[in-house]
This record gives C-alpha cells, sequence and structure tokens, in this order.
C-alpha cells in the first residue's frame, strides 16, 4: 500500500512538474537529442542545468513536493531498486556502491557497465533553497564524493531559475 501511495505521488508529482513553465537558458541546454539518456531513467522530467564551462559530469534532477525525510529514503530506494531491475532485465552488469546520508543531500553511488563503456551514477536528493530535489550525477568517470558535494552545492545552494512554484 504504502509503495502504491509513493508510486502515484511520483507519477503526480512528474505530471507537475511537466506542466512548469522553464526559463530559455534551461530549455536551451536541454535540446531533445542531447536529452535521450536522461529520458531513459524513469517517468520522472528531468532538467538539465545550463553548464558555463563543458563538464564531465552531466546533472539531471527533478524539485520534489516531499519533505519527510524516511520517505525521500524510502523513494530514492524504490528508484535505484527499479533500475536495477531494468539493467538486470536487459542483462546489462552493475555495480550499487556507496549509500552517503549527509546533512544536506542523501546519494547512492551506482555504476552501469554498458557496451561503450561504464558509466557512473550518484542518485539522490539534496535540499535546496524552496524544499529538496531529486538529482542524478552521471559521468564517464567514477565520482566521488566531493565532486557530488560540490556540484550539489553549486547547483542548489542559490534559488533555482524556474518561473512558479515547486511542483
Amino acid at each position: 500500500m504504502k509503495k502504491r501511495f509513493l508510486s502515484c505521488l511520483i507519477v503526480l508529482a512528474a505530471i507537475a512538474c511537466s506542466l512548469i513553465p522553464i526559463k530559455s537558458d534551461v530549455m536551451a541546454a536541454n535540446p531533445a537529442d542531447d536529452n535521450t539518456e536522461a529520458a531513459g531513467y524513469g517517468a520522472l522530467a528531468a532538467f538539465v542545468l545550463p553548464v558555463k564551462a563543458p563538464s564531465p559530469i552531466q546533472l539531471t534532477y527533478v524539485n520534489l513536493a516531499e519533505r519527510e525525510k524516511w520517505i525521500l529514503d524510502e523513494v530514492l530506494s524504490d528508484y535505484v531498486s527499479e533500475h536495477v531491475v531494468q539493467l538486470s532485465e536487459a542483462g546489462m552488469d552493475y555495480t550499487v556502491g556507496e549509500w552517503i546520508d549527509r546533512a544536506s543531500y542523501t546519494c547512492l553511488f551506482l555504476e552501469k557497465k554498458l557496451p561503450d563503456g561504464s558509466r557512473y551514477l550518484a542518485c539522490g536528493y539534496a535540499k535546496a533553497a524552496g524544499g529538496y530535489v531529486y538529482f542524478e550525477l552521471s559521468s564517464s568517470a567514477p565520482l566521488t564524493e566531493q565532486q557530488v558535494r560540490e556540484k550539489i552545492t553549486e547547483s542548489f545552494s542559490k534559488p533555482q531559475s524556474f518561473q512558479s512554484g515547486l511542483c
């Protein structure tokens, strides 16, 4: 029952987020052909932050309406479990790494072994100016906790640039 409620909550959040108007600089940084990888991650609407300099780390995120930390932990666990099931069904190798729980963010490291090389992910949620965001960092090189912390601080410590409120 709890999982069904959380699944419905995620779907409603994704629908609400897809209706939010996005500033043109975020839309310009998120062309359809560059966002095919983020679209394959699930039903969550993903936004790519515009980067000032070329970065090997790609950040996608979605605002969350939920504020309860234990529910956020459950949603993160469920999402990663679903992602692992998808990888298993596709016959891809993967490695689930360390779970990091800090005051400003919680994340789980995951390595996907793809035919063209490994893809390293850090999936989690972080405190943002208006609540919490679910984020994914993706890179072709192994991610460190310091890189995750720096990217989260850089991206979410200041007010976000949406025209309307959180979903």
